[in-house]
């Protein structure tokens, strides 16, 4: 049986992370989000985009000069 993978749009990643869509664009184009170009635009898989917000929680907790909200 054939695995399904979830594909994300540009507008998709914004939301998932709460940034904006202009911010998602620079991450991808500065190579720390992998994306993939096709003839319709640009697609994230779904497991990048999660690996990538599991990490900068990581980052976060730990740095002082963020404040988490609850």
């Amino acid at each position: 049986m054939s695995k399904l993978v979830k594909l994300m749009g540009i507008l998709d990643v914004a939301e998932y992370l709460g940034i904006s869509r202009q911010y998602v664009d620079r991450l991808a184009r500065s190579g720390r989000l992998k994306y993939q170009k096709t003839s319709g635009g640009t697609i994230f898989f779904h497991s990048d985009v999660a690996a990538f917000k599991r990490k900068r929680l990581r980052q976060a907790k730990v740095d002082p000069r963020v404040r988490l909200r609850k």
